[in-house]
């Protein structure tokens, strides 16, 4: 905050200050904390926190950082003039924001900052713009969503590109706002910083800040807000329990956080005997710095009375939210009978939110590191399940779910929220090829796909289907498919493949993107006018 208010007065002043550190070491809470006493003094210019598993899935792309940042700038009323040279550039260009970073900075904020410069007194205006979780920005769109090398190149070439233009930024003398980046130290981003060691101020979270005071007060607080809550007698947590926690987290304020959480739980039992269970835990001969996180990760997972199948359930929850399915459908595709929500991830509360503050339906997971620990097998051992097994498991549930026509849970079926429809339109993504499949799966499905979505569902999965066929056989799920799909395109008059068509996606398979080529795709839906003729008169 010091550096905030007077940086320019240092010796040698900077504009960018890099907060870094490891996982569960409380960026993100110093981050928001920054923020909001920035915003309560009028500092705060704006703000852009990422997120790869928590709130609006924009929070997990490129693209809306600098649309969101200058959203911000031009709301502030001592930068006289701003707000009206951002529209007229918008104005003049409405695809500016389709453009490069770099070029949208130059654009939308250094162009219109020099336009109003002299216009009002800069010392009225903010001071900061802080950037959070860095790390956890996952490329540009959607579509970067891929095969993991694809997605980790996507990852590193977002990071670099908003790295650049917020150091671009910094180093414009009509840039006037100090910037702090928030992000654990990969490879790419600490490689930035160090080529540059001029460029930012850094401040890692080690022990050199004491973090063991900070986690020390917040465990007594709570300690003391529990004992107040349930009644308890003062004694409940000793000092020496404190201090051992204390150790045990070794500077994470996450594992402190998740203690918290799960002593809290009162679907296991009252908070003295969950502390009693917890120090019956305790693995404090290990050295490594994650081992106590990990174990107490472990120890929540194996209370769930099917952990490895909490596991996949954690992890499809995880996977479905890049494309940011609502909880409900979810639930009712997980679910083979009533209540197994509660049953399978009712005791892992700590871990990951089951609600929405009106008690509805809301998968939250309390911090990445769970995900960390998830995907690491050296770190989750017996609990550790494959890419390979998540995707199997994802394909049985999709599977069960269609043979059934609807969730099989149906107590909690509601049809006016659409599930079929939401289904049908994901159902491509995970197809099982090997499954045997009958000819009234496909007519549900084609009857169940929404009306205005058919054109890029249904030659989406005619496409899809034969990807992993090979040119002199199909696999039995694509044979039974692409014929109940050509018999009802024919019988709706859509345009279908030709017999030479058919013998060359042999060889060189028919490609489909959503939105794009339908003109030259061979399947494909009639226009308006052929589509009226072919129904006849209503």
């Amino acid at each position: 905050m010091s550096w905030i208010r007077h940086g320019e007065e240092d010796d040698t002043p900077m504009k960018l200050l890099w907060l870094s550190g490891p996982a569960g070491s409380g960026k993100t809470a110093i981050a928001g904390t920054i923020a909001d006493e920035c915003y309560k003094e009028g500092l705060l210019a704006a703000s852009f926190f990422f997120s790869a598993f928590a709130g609006s899935k924009n929070r997990r792309w490129k693209k809306p950082v600098i649309p969101s940042l200058v959203y911000r700038l031009i709301q502030h009323k001592y930068i006289v003039g701003l707000k009206e040279a951002v529209l007229t550039v918008i104005e003049d260009d409405p695809m500016v924001f389709e453009r490069h970073l770099d070029q949208q900075l130059e654009e939308l904020v250094l162009k219109p900052l020099r336009k109003v410069a002299g216009l009002s007194d800069r010392r009225h205006w903010p001071e900061v713009i802080i950037v959070d979780g860095l790390d956890e920005c996952q490329g540009n769109s959607e579509l970067d969503v891929g095969a993991e090398r694809d997605s980790q190149e996507s990852r590193t070439t977002a990071h670099k590109e908003i790295l650049s233009a917020l150091s671009r930024a910094c180093a414009d003398p009509s840039f006037p706002f100090r910037i702090v980046i928030a992000s654990r130290p990969e490879p790419v981003i600490r490689h930035f910083f160090s080529t540059s060691p001029d460029l930012a101020l850094n401040i890692f979270l080690d022990d050199r800040y004491d973090p063991d005071s900070d986690i020390q007060l917040f465990l007594e607080a709570m300690f003391s807000d529990i004992r107040r809550r349930f009644k308890l007698p003062s004694t409940w947590a000793p000092r020496h329990v404190v201090d051992l926690l204390v150790k045990e987290a070794s500077g994470q304020f996450i594992y402190a956080a998740t203690v918290i959480r799960f002593l809290d739980n009162p679907r296991q039992g009252p908070p003295q005997k969950q502390l009693s269970r917890l120090l019956e835990w305790r693995r404090l001969d290990n050295a490594e710095p994650f081992a106590p996180l990990d174990a107490l990760y472990k120890r929540i997972l194996h209370t769930s009375p099917d952990h490895v199948l909490s596991v996949k359930w954690l992890l499809l929850i995880y996977g479905h939210s890049s494309v940011n399915h609502p909880a409900w459908y979810l639930q009712e595709l997980l679910e083979s009978y009533p209540g197994e929500t509660e049953y399978v991830l009712g005791n892992l509360t700590s871990l990951v939110g089951l609600a929405d503050e009106q008690g509805g339906s809301r998968f939250r997971f309390y911090h990445k590191s769970l995900l960390d620990f998830l995907g690491d097998p050296s770190r989750s051992s017996e609990l550790y399940v494959d890419d390979e097994d998540v995707t199997r498991f994802t394909q049985k549930r999709y599977y069960d779910v269609l043979r059934g026509r609807g969730p099989q849970a149906n107590t909690t079926y509601t049809p006016s929220r659409g599930f079929t429809g939401h289904f049908c339109k994901w159902f491509e993504r995970y197809t099982d090829r090997l499954a045997r499949y009958s000819s009234s799966d496909v007519e549900w499905w084609l009857a169940e796909v929404p009306v205005e979505s058919k054109d890029d569902d249904i030659p989406c999965m005619f496409a899809s289907i034969h990807k992993r066929c090979r040119w002199y056989h199909c696999l039995p799920a694509c044979d039974v498919w692409r014929k109940g799909i050509l018999q009802y395109c024919e019988r709706e008059g859509w345009r279908i493949p030709t017999a030479s068509e058919l013998f060359q996606d042999r060889f060189k398979k028919f490609g489909y993107m959503y939105g794009a080529n339908k003109p030259e795709y061979p399947l494909r839906d009639p226009p308006p006018r052929l589509q009226a003729r072919h129904q006849g008169p209503s």
